[in-house]
């Protein structure tokens, strides 16, 4: 936590909270505790409270022209006199002292008479900078129109918007470039060494391209202060409003737009994780373990999310405490009527989320509606009723809502991805209006399965395992090593078509299903792209069964099967266990990385948690990472 203001009541507060605190040292006391040192020792919100700080802050962007400026760094020196160490003394500065800084490499300080003693000071104690970036003001300077566009200032480009020519980096984000060019003048300013720092960069861990590496950043700020003087957009900054409600699950869009203190640290920090769920169904009949016991199951591998199928109470109550996160859907039969009647919606939350809600993470309305169907139309106003019964409950901003769509909806996936916009238009913009997810599921094995893609679609390219890029995208440079990534980077590309909420969506994309089957027969080619959905809502590859009659068996008599080894001779089939492992184990270990077009980690559901016997088709029933008394198919590390 940053503070600003000296407010014991909050320092008392986060006494034994765990959480470490930034104090200032108030612009306006800097000249007496700069001119006596006597006046340091008596600053009193210290060491009552040392447990809990871990930087204290001389001044914030205190003005050049200002009788404060020559006393900030004896300030600065007399605070850190008996501090022992612990506690770092620092200050903040803006980016407007940087001057030069395009290209970044060329940024040095316009007074290096304030910045030369700090930084010095810094240096010699080990102490980091602070610097307050704020790309939106950046952006929106009528002086820069036409120059700052806004996915440049929100994190948010694929394209490098230049490459600096003294070092030969590329910037995709202003963030990045307003502080290399620090590091820049820093390291210019700074008479007895180069000066080592590192700062946030796009969606994941990697710091700037200068500097890469974890990063310390705090965000401005936790609630809008509604009566701040200035103008209106300073009151417009929070992230949370006064009663507690977050303005959006993705803090890091704030961010972007907000003002962030980054601390110039290089320092151990837990970077964002992939997040790795899975798909519990309940079509195999009567031997599957209990509610109870599947979610020990969940628990036991460390898996911390959940996707159902079923409005099953006995689930929900047992998940309950557990620490997992759900995925809940409103089946497709009931979207009319809750499409069509917000009185339906509300007898829905109210019956299967208020009870359970501290589980819930999403609610899906719907899973691979049919385009022809008459839900298809009615999937958009059963997303907002659903969304208005949750705000009526409490709970619109802990709880997203969405829907789960496949890949077959992606018309093509090159040169120019779309979708159907009739129905995926008033879905995009519900999502990126709500700050919601798409769920997508994805499965490349179908895709490698279809005879239509026999000879098109390698093994290894499907299975994460080419060591080689099958393509390289005309349009952005970008290679693509698997399938998965294609699927998902074309569904973004065709999500940012459909939606016209925001000139570029950044609606996040979770895979909600994949998976590759280890044995089975696989449904019609007809089908075979359709489960796919963003958040990777289901995914997975079969560990068995036969592959598509088809492809090796045309004119094979109805009523009966050919032996398996007629099957795989000379046929490559790909649902065995060890190809199923391949991609599941390939599947968890890519979580991490994200794909060409949106890289950091990934929030991904693999279908699915045990092999459901009494399943339509035969290759649908092979897709289990657990058999049902329990033992695993695979030996997976979810974590």
């Amino acid at each position: 936590m940053r503070n600003y203001d000296l407010d014991e009541e909050v320092l008392r507060a986060v006494q034994g909270s765990g959480i470490k605190l930034i104090i200032a040292v108030p612009n306006d006391r800097i000249l007496a505790i700069g001119y006596n040192p006597w006046e340091a020792t008596q600053f009193r919100y210290v060491v009552p409270y040392a447990s809990s700080i871990k930087y204290i802050a001389v001044g914030n962007e205190v003005s050049m022209d200002s009788p404060q400026a020559p006393l900030v760094g004896p300030a600065m020196q007399n605070n850190s006199a008996n501090l022992g160490g612990q506690i770092k003394v620092t200050t903040a500065i803006s980016t407007s002292l940087v001057v030069n800084a395009y290209p970044p490499s060329n940024g040095v300080f316009s007074n290096l008479g304030f910045m030369g003693p700090v930084t010095n000071f810094l240096l010699s104690n080990g102490s980091p900078l602070l610097l307050n970036v704020y790309t939106y003001f950046a952006y929106a300077d009528p002086g820069n129109t036409g120059n700052i566009r806004l996915d440049y200032a929100l994190l948010n480009s694929p394209y490098p918007a230049f490459t600096d020519p003294n070092n030969g980096l590329q910037y995709y984000n202003l963030f990045d470039a307003l502080v290399d060019a620090t590091y820049a003048a820093l390291s210019k300013a700074t008479m007895t060494a180069s000066t080592n720092v590192s700062t946030p960069n796009r969606s994941t861990p990697r710091g700037t391209p200068l500097r890469p590496g974890p990063l310390e950043t705090y965000l401005f700020e936790m609630f809008d202060e509604n009566k701040k003087p200035g103008d209106v957009v300073e009151r417009n900054f929070g992230l949370f409003y006064p009663n507690k409600q977050p303005k959006a699950e993705k803090i890091s869009l704030a961010a972007a737009a907000a003002m962030v203190v980054v601390a110039f640290l290089l320092s151990i920090l837990r970077p964002t994780e992939a997040q790795i769920g899975v798909c519990y169904g309940k079509y195999a009949g009567d031997n599957l373990p209990s509610a109870q016991d599947v979610v020990n199951l969940y628990k036991s591998n460390g898996i911390g999310s959940m996707r159902i199928y079923d409005l099953d109470e006995g689930i929900l109550q047992a998940v309950q405490g557990s620490g997992i996160k759900l995925i809940i859907q409103v089946p497709n039969d009931n979207i009319q009527s809750i499409g069509s009647d917000p009185s339906a919606a509300t007898q829905f939350v109210q019956r299967y989320v208020v009870p359970y809600a501290s589980s819930i993470k999403y609610i899906a309305v719907g899973n691979e509606v049919p385009l022809n169907s008459p839900q298809a139309p009615l999937v958009g106003p059963a997303m907002q009723n659903v969304l208005n019964a949750l705000n009526s409950a409490n709970l619109g901003g802990q709880i997203k809502v969405t829907t789960a769509i496949g890949t077959s909806l992606v018309i093509t996936l090159t040169p120019h991805p779309t979708v159907n916009l009739g129905f995926m238009g008033p879905v995009a913009n519900f999502l990126a209006s709500n700050g919601s997810p798409l769920l997508l599921n994805v499965y490349t094995y179908f895709a490698y399965a279809d005879p239509g893609n026999t000879g098109t679609i390698s093994l290894d390219y499907a299975l994460f395992t080419s060591s080689n890029p099958a393509f390289t995208d005309p349009n952005n440079g970008l290679q693509y090593y698997n399938l998965f990534d294609a699927l998902v980077d074309a569904t973004y590309a065709a999500l940012n078509k459909a939606t016209t909420a925001q000139s570029n969506s950044d609606t996040k994309i979770v895979q909600s299903e994949t998976g590759w089957p280890s044995g089975g027969f696989p449904p019609r080619s007809a089908h075979l792209l359709s489960d796919t959905k963003i958040v990777h809502s289901e995914t997975g590859w079969p560990s068995g069964g036969f592959p598509p009659r088809s492809a090796h068996y045309t004119g094979w008599p109805p009523g009966g099967f050919p032996p398996r080894s007629a099957y795989y001779t000379n046929a490559g089939g790909g649902e065995t266990i060890d190809n199923a492992r391949t991609y599941y184990s390939n599947v968890i270990s890519h979580a991490k990385q994200g794909t060409p077009l949106k890289p950091g980690p990934m929030e991904i559901y693999l279908f699915e948690m045990f092999d459901e016997d009494n399943k339509p088709g035969d290759v649908e029933k092979h897709f289990g990472l657990f058999y049902p008394n329990q033992q695993s198919k695979y030996q997976l590390n979810f974590n």
